[in-house]
This record gives C-alpha cells, sequence and structure tokens, in this order.
C-alpha cells in the first residue's frame, strides 16, 4: 500500500506541473468482457494522446504495450481477482430462449461482482486516494457499484454504453424513452402495432423500475455489508448529483431513431476510428482464404462472449452440413478443436477453424462474402462499416433488435435458432450470395455511417473535455430528471384532464337530463289541458 500510495502522490505531481491544460481523468471498467473493452481502447488512447492523464481500471487487466507507445501519461490498474468473472459471464447459446429468466438470473451476478468490487484492493486504493480528479468515465452495463468513487472523489461522472441505451440510462439521464418507437431490448422493431407498444412500454418501464427498486438496493447492502460502512448514500442520490452525461454506442445510419436530451451523445462505431495496429494474417489463414477462388469465403463468429465450440451438437451438425454443401470457404470461430475429435466428426475440407479471428481484417478481405453472427453491436456496425451483408441467430440481450433492425432495412437475414434448419440456412446463404440487393443495400447505409461531420472518437473526447471545462455542465440537465417517470409521461396531466372531461359530461348528461325532464312534464301537462278543453 505504500508503495500504491507513493505513486499515487508522483502521478499527482506529475499531472500539475507537466501539462498546465491536461486533465485528470479515472476511467473505470472493473465489469468488462472484450468486446466492452474493444469500445474504451480508442477513448482511454484518445484521452491519453491529447495530454490527458489516464487511469484506467479495467477487469481484463490488458497489457501496457496493448496500447500506442505514445500514451506514456497512462496508468492501468491491475485486479487479477476481476480477471475470472470477466472471462466467463455465465451465458451461452440456450439462453435465447428466457430473456425474462436471464433478467433474474442477472441478480445474483451482479451482486457478485459487486462483492468481487469492493474487497479488491485497487477499490481501496481509490477510495482512500488523496489524488484529484477532474471526471470519472464509468462503462454504463453492470458497473454502478463503482459510483461510490464518484461521491468519495466528489466529481462528476461520464457514462459510456457500450450498446444502444437501455431504458434505465435513458431514465436516468432524463432523456425520452420514445417507447412508442424505440424497443427496448426485448420490445419489437420501431413500427409496433397497439399490442406491440404495450407489451414494449410495459417491459421498458419494468425494466427501469427493477433497476431501481430492485438490481441497486442490492448493489447498496452488498456495499454496506462488505465495506462496513453504515448509511451510504444510496446511488440513486449519486447519480442524481454527479452524473453528467451518457455517450452511447449507436447512430441513427444503423440503430432505432431515439429523440435524446442534450446530454445524450451518440458515438457509434468509437472502436473503428481510434488508431489501430493491423494485424497480420498468419500464412496459414492467408493461403487458405486467397486460394478460396472467385467463390470466397465467409465469416462465422458469435462473439468474444460466446464461444463456437460450445453449441449444440444438433445445432453445430446443422452448420457441418450446410457449409459442406458450400462452394464458399469458411473462417469460423472455434475456440477448442479437441471437441471434434471428442464426438468422432470430420471437418469438411472447405471450413478452417480459429480460436480468435481477426474480424476486422477478414471483413476488410477482397474475397469476404457475408459474416453469420449473433447480431452483436459490433459485429453489425463492422459489417456495415465494411459493406458486407451477414446472417444473424441473435441469443440475448440487444441481439435481437439489431438484427431486427438489419433485415428491416434490406442488408441482412434473421434466423432464429428455434427456426435453425439445414435448408433455412443454406437458402438465407445462397440468397446473400446471389441477390445483389443485398450487397447494394449495405453499401447505401455504409455511406450514410461514413458521412458524420466528424469521427465518433473525436466526438466523445471533445463532449468528455467540454463536461469538465464546465464543471460537470450543469447547464444540460435536463428538467424531467427531477420528475417521477407518471410525471413525465404526463400521466398526472392525462388524469386530471381525464377526470375533468369525465366531471363535464357528467354534468352535461344531468343537465340534459334535468333539462328534457322538466320540458316534457310541462308538454303533458299542455297537452293534458287541452283535452279537458
Amino acid at each position: 500500500m505504500r508503495i500504491l500510495y507513493i505513486s499515487g502522490c508522483f502521478w499527482l505531481l506529475l499531472s500539475v506541473f507537466s501539462y498546465a491544460d491536461a486533465y485528470n481523468i479515472l476511467i473505470l471498467t472493473p465489469v468488462t468482457s472484450p468486446s466492452h473493452s474493444i469500445v474504451f481502447k480508442p477513448l482511454v488512447e484518445g484521452l491519453a494522446e491529447r495530454g490527458h492523464f489516464v487511469t484506467y481500471w479495467n477487469g481484463l487487466q490488458p497489457s501496457r504495450s496493448s496500447f500506442s507507445n505514445s500514451t506514456d501519461n497512462l496508468r492501468l490498474l491491475k485486479s487479477p481477482n476481476l480477471v475470472k468473472i470477466n472471462r466467463q459471464h455465465n451465458v451461452s447459446f440456450r439462453d435465447h430462449d428466457s430473456p425474462f429468466t436471464m433478467l433474474f438470473r442477472l441478480v445474483p451476478t451482479l451482486m457478485n461482482y459487486c462483492r468481487v468490487i469492493y474487497e479488491d484492493p485497487v477499490f481501496h486504493q481509490l477510495m482512500n486516494s488523496k489524488e484529484r480528479y477532474d471526471l470519472i468515465i464509468v462503462d454504463g452495463f453492470a458497473n454502478d457499484c463503482t459510483l461510490y468513487l464518484a461521491e468519495v472523489l466528489d466529481v462528476p461522472f461520464v457514462y459510456l454504453s457500450c450498446l444502444a441505451p437501455p431504458p434505465w440510462l435513458l431514465y436516468e439521464i432524463g432523456s425520452p424513452l420514445a417507447l412508442e418507437q424505440f424497443p427496448n431490448p426485448i420490445g419489437h422493431r420501431d413500427r409496433m402495432n397497439l399490442w406491440q407498444r404495450l407489451f414494449n412500454s410495459v417491459t421498458g418501464v419494468g425494466i427501469i423500475y427493477f433497476h431501481r427498486w430492485i438490481i441497486l438496493p442490492l448493489t447498496e447492502r452488498v456495499a454496506a455489508q462488505t465495506l462496513g460502512i453504515n448509511n451510504l448514500t444510496s446511488i440513486v442520490d449519486i447519480k442524481n448529483r454527479y452524473l453528467s452525461l451518457l455517450l452511447v454506442n449507436s447512430h441513427f445510419s444503423f440503430n432505432y431513431h431515439l429523440p435524446t436530451a442534450s446530454a445524450v451523445v451518440e458515438v457509434g462505431g468509437i472502436h473503428m476510428t481510434g488508431k489501430r495496429d493491423a494485424i497480420k494474417l498468419s500464412k496459414d489463414l492467408a493461403s487458405f482464404l486467397d486460394n478460396s477462388g472467385d467463390a470466397g469465403f465467409i465469416i462465422v463468429s458469435f462473439g468474444s462472449m460466446l464461444r463456437g465450440d460450445e453449441l449444440p451438437k444438433d445445432i453445430r451438425r446443422i452448420f457441418m452440413s450446410t457449409f459442406a454443401r458450400l462452394q464458399q470457404r469458411v473462417v469460423w470461430k472455434w475456440e477448442n478443436e479437441s471437441r471434434f475429435d471428442e464426438e468422432g466428426e470430420l471437418i469438411p475440407n472447405n471450413i478452417k477453424t480459429i480460436s480468435w479471428l481477426p474480424q476486422r481484417e477478414l471483413l476488410r478481405h477482397p474475397k469476404v462474402r457475408l459474416l453469420i453472427s449473433h447480431g452483436g453491436l459490433l459485429s453489425q456496425f463492422e459489417t456495415i462499416y465494411d459493406g458486407i451483408p451477414s446472417i444473424c441467430l441473435p441469443v440475448w440481450g440487444d441481439h435481437p433488435i439489431n438484427a431486427q433492425k438489419s433485415e428491416d432495412d434490406g442488408y441482412a437475414i434473421r434466423i432464429n435458432w428455434n427456426d435453425l434448419t439445414e435448408e433455412k440456412l443454406y437458402n438465407a446463404i445462397q440468397l446473400l450470395l446471389t441477390n445483389p440487393r443485398y450487397s447494394q443495400r449495405v453499401k447505401k447505409v455504409s455511406a450514410l455511417m461514413h458521412d458524420q461531420i466528424n469521427n465518433p472518437l473525436d466526438r466523445a473526447i471533445y463532449w468528455v473535455e467540454y463536461v469538465i471545462r464546465h464543471q460537470g455542465a450543469p447547464h444540460l440537465r435536463n428538467a424531467s430528471r427531477d420528475l417521477s417517470f407518471p410525471q413525465r409521461a404526463l400521466l398526472d396531466v392525462i388524469l386530471i384532464l381525464a377526470t375533468a372531461i369525465s366531471f363535464v359530461a357528467f354534468l352535461t348528461v344531468r343537465v340534459g337530463c334535468f333539462c328534457y325532464s322538466k320540458c316534457g312534464r310541462k308538454d303533458v301537462l299542455i297537452g293534458t289541458n287541452k283535452k279537458v278543453n
């Protein structure tokens, strides 16, 4: 601990005397994944290269060599205990059938994450630090338990959401939810009928209050038990005081349109605009691709969190038999080739398995034809960016709405796992290979993505510096952040209007009935008198 204290003092002195205009920024992603780390890396490097002093706590422990050599003012914090939980997030291909079950399974998982974080020496080092930070940047998913640092250090923070913004982040920043046309992760598409809008609204609001009434209180309980501190400030209060900005990895050219508050900034595709050393393909892989002829090759990858070798056996056989019928070669992300030996399966000659795919390099290869994936956001951005059509088999999280949007926009085909057959997969592949409208459409959307006034990384850096320059930028705070959901949705106004209209209608009917009864009785009396006369 003494070494850490000395290191912190040195860092503080360096930040004071070396760069007059440099800011001291703390970036927190103790709970992460390879894909989320890919999104954060260019921002970390970009801020450091701008001369800011960046302290980066990443739960996967990236090596110093994985960053640009020019980022000498970057400090990495190491947490070996976090590496294990970040390499296995307990998700699988079978989760596609149970989005709600997975949601409730998330509760104990998040509590375990928080417990490990609160017991980690790095967390206590930061809690007890005398160093002055200008801003904290936090991963917007599963890292709420780190927000006590914002209060202890008394510094504003910015969320970076590596996914399209979930309902609870939009609610916390005061942005419109637009539930009538913006689908939540377990919703539908943007054009919804009455029942779909009802489902999207109920689940969207349900997710918000599930996060606020269940996730956050349990997080606070774990903090109190683990840290041994009584009367902790609620995380909701910390967010209300210190949350300044929401950066979201989305863009209107690809994601569903979302009306946002001023404090929400789209930086979709940020991982494709930072400095990146080209990965040289191995001789074996390069030869396999170059010799694919005019037919070219297909990429199969289900992202960083889903392992190809964990595909159910029946699904694996569908893939194998389908690929064996193709003229194209197939590069397949498959982590454990011994699995084939255990099952006694033979790999067709046109398939090459590889434990980790250099996907960006493969998508830029002149012979690539299409990508088969889970519909992860980064994969979808990359296929659009490079103009490559895709087949999406969504599993969980935001995969379904990404896949649906891609299909609706005409550059991808969505297949649900329960509907997957050899013929359906083969026909989808042939359709993408032979029908030019898919490649034409993806190139049009790619042009939209490229046509921006500035690149996403520059935009993110500008707004981070903007928040610091303006001491948390309180002028960006939306007044609706101080309102409850019924007030934001104008439910109280609608109730008053409905009550007033009902009251006026009631009075009108009562007056009408009274007048009718009076006039009717008078007419009867007049008629009776006439008969007597």
